[in-house]
């Protein structure tokens, strides 16, 4: 929390010094950010909030389902499957959480037994016919904690997911899971594909991504098999650092681009000195945050 704080008043300090001298867009995606820190300061420990992205045919829904051990999410052949953004909620979440679940542009809720500290996230398929439905998994994206890329044997390497979402998105690398689902249709080569699917996200520029393996489907032919990204969620999505990562990267990404925006100018008055100052600060601070996130297991 104190890490949290820090950052929130750093970004204090700068819309004090940067108002008039900022240009009212950039002020503003300053507010907006510091408002952010502030709304997820009051749930910081309590969820995570995970995203399941993916294309049509890769099995979200019935991940989400199987996940959940519950029918949350309806499954379906139809193209596009999802329309509408679901959230898998614990049971008995406190109202106060509302504001939150309502920021993230989450239409729908289901509360589920099963869940404790995790709020999990059905997209639109990004590959949808529907170009409306690829915005709202643009937007969602923007504000959750963490994502599980969900990608099926056929379609792991297509260049929209690699080069419209997965390049732009490297600086959150540490907020990412990737699940090759439907690992049942690989008769038994499994970990040739998985393989495969790493280099591709090596190409992306990716240092260590973690793939895992899954069986869920609509089918009821098959036994389902989540055990091994449960247990990466687990290990990797703690409810207060995958928030804190997850912030820290969004400022310092905004802190970064803001000092070039300032840089770039010819001529610099005393007040856009400051301001430049002010972000290097925010920059630093976010940079620690991330660092201390880094290294919280070792």
């Amino acid at each position: 929390m104190a890490d949290l704080h820090t950052l929130g008043d750093q970004i204090d300090i700068c819309l004090a010094r940067s108002e008039d001298v900022l240009d009212a867009t950039d002020w503003e995606t300053l507010l907006d950010l510091r408002l952010r820190v502030r709304r997820r300061a009051g749930f910081l420990g309590e969820v995570v909030v995970i995203a399941l992205a993916g294309g049509t045919g890769s099995g979200k829904s019935s991940l989400i389902n199987a996940l959940c051990k519950a029918p949350v999410a309806r499954v379906s052949i139809e193209r596009p499957t999802t329309s509408r953004v679901l959230a898998a909620v614990p049971e008995g979440t406190p109202a106060d959480l509302a504001p939150l679940i309502e920021a993230l542009g989450i239409d729908d809720t289901v509360e589920v037994q099963g869940l404790t500290h995790t709020v999990i996230v059905d997209l639109p398929d990004f590959d949808s016919t529907f170009t409306d439905h690829r915005d709202v998994v643009e937007r969602v994206l923007g504000t959750v904690d963490a994502v599980a890329w969900v990608l099926d044997p056929e379609k792991y390497a297509d260049s929209l997911i690699h080069d419209h979402f997965l390049k732009p998105l490297l600086p959150y690398e540490d907020q990412m899971l990737f699940v090759l689902n439907q690992a049942d249709r690989l008769k038994g080569n499994e970990q040739l594909v998985a393989d495969s699917l790493r280099l591709h996200l090596f190409d992306d520029g990716y240092t260590g991504p973690e793939v895992v393996t899954t069986i869920a489907t609509a089918s009821e032919s098959v036994d389902l098999d989540t055990l091994q990204l449960e247990q990466a969620i687990d290990r990797r999505f703690d409810a207060k650092w995958s928030v804190l990562g997850r912030l820290a990267t969004d400022i310092g990404i905004e802190a970064n681009r803001l000092w070039k925006t300032l840089a770039a100018q010819d001529k610099r008055t005393a007040p856009e000195a400051f301001a430049m100052a002010s972000l290097v600060s925010l920059g630093v601070a976010a940079a620690e945050v991330r660092y201390k996130y880094a290294r919280r297991d070792k």
